[in-house]
């Protein structure tokens, strides 16, 4: 009952204001007419001038009854073309949103693209061996930008995928400089930490042979003696500008000469 109750107050809230304007137009209406009546009954009687007076005043009556509804019908029309007016404003605002987001989706969809096709250029370089751990932050990157595609989230799709576009173009297509080498016997290659120093895939200069004694002198059987290397010992090339290296060095492999830039 309560709730009946409720809704017919505020039912009845909307519609009073209606009402009551109504009632106010009808009001002044049969003012008129009782003016008109009057005026009738006043000519009736030959008060002519009381006649006309109250002749005017009804039109006067039926005049304002006039400039209120002319106000009104102004007001709705008004307030219709502020309606279509707001109507046309939405539907352009949500047609620009769609639009964004077709673009947005695009874009991420291409950014994704692109860095797949940058996985498959580093695998194919053998980025995942050489480069094992600037290979994997790049595929973990594109598996986020996927995720967030997903999701919906294309600006941050494009990120992650444009991160690992970043991320993937360090790896080079060039075999890295080997990081080992196993020392052979002197009669054939003549090893010495001098002349392994100055092959071209290690330092391409023999007066650089103290970066490979001090990086392997722990392991050595004297470390005082540099001299003292043994056919079999497997000796570590540091990297001294920032070179990549890796694996041990395979005579079937053909090196790019080392060089400091």
């Amino acid at each position: 009952m309560k709730k009946i109750i409720c809704s017919l107050l505020v039912v009845f809230c909307m519609v009073l204001p209606v009402i009551c304007e109504s009632w106010a137009d009808s009001k002044s209406l049969k003012a008129a007419d009782d003016y008109d009546k009057l005026a009738q009954e006043a000519f009736d009687k030959g008060d002519y001038a009381l006649a006309l007076e109250l002749s005017q005043q009804a039109e006067v009556k039926r005049s304002e009854v006039e400039v209120v509804i002319n106000e009104r019908m102004v007001a709705a029309e008004i307030d219709s073309e502020k309606r279509e007016e707001a109507r046309k404003i939405a539907e352009a605002n949500a047609r620009a949103k769609k639009e964004a987001e077709a673009r947005k989706s695009a874009e991420a969809q291409n950014n994704i693209a692109l860095a797949e096709n940058q996985l498959q250029w580093a695998k194919n370089a053998k980025g995942d061996v050489y480069y094992p751990m600037t290979y994997s932050a790049g595929e973990q990157a594109i598996e986020n930008a996927k995720i967030a595609y997903k999701d919906g989230e294309y600006d941050s799709a494009s990120f992650y995928a444009k991160e690992a576009i970043s991320v993937l173009a360090e790896i080079s297509d060039t075999t890295p400089l080997p990081q080992y080498y196993i020392v052979r016997p002197w009669d054939e290659t003549k090893d010495c930490y001098w002349n392994i120093s100055a092959r071209s895939y290690v330092y391409n200069n023999p007066t650089l042979w103290e970066n490979l004694y001090n990086a392997n002198k722990a392991n050595m059987e004297d470390p005082s003696n540099p001299d003292l290397i043994h056919p079999g010992m497997k000796i570590e090339i540091p990297s001294i500008a920032g070179e990549v290296r890796s694996g041990t060095y395979d005579s079937s492999i053909t090196y790019d000469t080392f060089s400091i830039k």
